[in-house]
């Protein structure tokens, strides 16, 4: 038994595995034993049919399976003493045939190609510059706050007839090319909010309504983009792409929010009472919770982005003729060449954010305590649920944590997002970072980018 490693390049190496007849022929036998036991014949009891029938009958197929699990255990074997780092599983080599005569056993040879993952460096140095962007928190943010929590507070009214900011509940009627109803059309009862149509030929249309009225619309000038489509109309989303023409809206209710006046009793709900007493302060203590939240925006963005242009400066090598090869032998679902590398690079990118987890997490010997996955287990749930504004007690949260700590996949799911933390904190200690002040605009454009 021999195994000669060889480098075909820094992320390759191929393995050239040499079995003597003697390495697996005790194997073999002891295999075919054991199909003796349990094979039958005619003119033989079982367990009784001779061995020179059995290794005729069995013999190749024997040697085959056996050989095969050798040479897995020789791999993982070899790898582990060897401490390579490897990507994927060892594949056959391309290059070379393996040797062997499987008619008359003796000598075999195989040959196996094996990707290496890149050694990391976690020294960046003082070229590792990033920018962390925050919204100012300026006069201009803040009223759009306090216009928010007016009309977040404000109170609805019924009007008799539609002006600008109202919202017009009816129902929606696809139309034929001559302007009648659709038979077996698309129908839908929803809503348009005046305030979001920016198309001025189809906001003046819409004004003056009252229950009962009907005007014809161009659903796409009326919604926010395809995805508020088709919830508005309840179609699918290849619906949506394909959607032309005109529907007809009747009006069945005109709703009108009255935004709350900045008082008092505005200040009581949204602070508590007696929290704050006048319009500066309550000014004051909206300014201060958008910089709050403002400062979890922008350390959600910058994570998501930091993570993306790190790995792009570090410029992480991968063997990847070595890792679209092993993508082809090991799909489960046949793949044409083209398939690979339209996915590979979204793979590739994935991939080289493991690298460097793994890089990280070995440098630092990052641990999760079970303590910390009940935490992250508790702040997730107790989130979920506040978000649909039932909120719970120290005790049921904790229970419900602990019960979905229970489900392997989410244990490993919940274990998953305290590494990613972890690595992308202490990765922040070993780069350059600045804050930018930036637009309320110009911010929403940078989140776009990352979600």
């Amino acid at each position: 038994m021999n195994i000669a490693q060889t480098s075909l390049d820094n992320l390759r190496v191929e393995l050239a595995i040499t079995l003597a007849q003697e390495d697996y022929t005790p194997r073999v036998d002891r295999a075919l034993k054991r199909h003796q036991q349990q094979t039958t014949m005619p003119g033989f009891r079982k367990g009784k049919v001779p061995m020179p029938l059995v290794r005729r009958q069995y013999g190749q197929s024997v040697l085959a399976e056996e050989l095969n699990q050798m040479l897995s255990e020789l791999l993982q074997k070899h790898i582990q003493e060897n401490k390579l780092n490897v990507l994927g599983n060892p594949i056959p080599s391309e290059n070379k045939e393996d040797d062997g005569d499987w008619n008359n056993p003796g000598t075999f040879t195989f040959h196996y190609e094996l990707g290496l993952a890149p050694e990391l460096s976690l020294e960046f140095g003082r070229r590792a510059k990033f920018t962390r962007h925050k919204i100012k928190v300026d006069k201009e943010a803040i009223q759009r706050q306090v216009t928010d929590l007016q009309r977040r507070h404000g109170k609805m009214s019924d009007p008799d007839k539609s002006e600008a900011n109202d919202m017009l509940v009816g129902h929606f009627a696809q139309l034929d090319a001559s302007g009648e109803l659709l038979e077996d059309g698309i129908t839908s009862d929803s809503t348009i909010s005046l305030e979001f149509v920016e198309d001025k030929k189809t906001a003046k249309s819409l004004l003056g309504l009252q229950p009962g009225s009907a005007v014809d619309v161009d659903p796409h000038k009326v919604s926010r983009g395809h995805d508020d489509l088709e919830r508005m109309l309840g179609i699918t989303h290849e619906q949506v792409h394909g959607l032309k023409g005109t529907f007809r809206f009747t009006v069945k209710e005109v709703k009108r929010l009255e935004p709350h006046e900045v008082n008092a009793s505005l200040f009581d709900k949204v602070y508590g009472v007696g929290v704050v007493t006048d319009e500066k302060a309550f000014r004051e203590k909206v300014a201060e919770d958008l910089d709050g939240h403002f400062d979890r925006d922008a350390e959600w963005v910058f994570r998501r982005r930091f993570v993306v242009d790190l790995i792009e400066k570090m410029k992480v090598e991968l063997p990847d003729a070595f890792l679209k090869r092993w993508i082809m032998l090991t799909n489960e679902k046949p793949l044409t060449p083209e398939q690979v590398e339209e996915e590979y690079p979204s793979y590739a990118e994935s991939l080289r954010w493991q690298i460097l987890q793994q890089t990280v997490a070995e440098k630092i010997d990052l641990q999760v305590s079970s303590e910390e996955l009940e935490g992250e287990a508790k702040r997730m749930v107790g989130a979920q649920y506040a978000q649909y504004g039932m909120p719970m007690d120290e005790e049921t949260l904790g229970n419900v944590a602990k019960n979905v700590l229970t489900d392997e996949k989410e244990r490993r799911r919940i274990a998953d997002v305290l590494v990613e933390r972890k690595v992308v904190d202490d990765l922040k200690t070993r780069v350059s970072i600045s804050e930018k002040l930036v637009s309320f605009d110009e911010f929403g454009k940078l989140a776009a980018e990352v979600r």
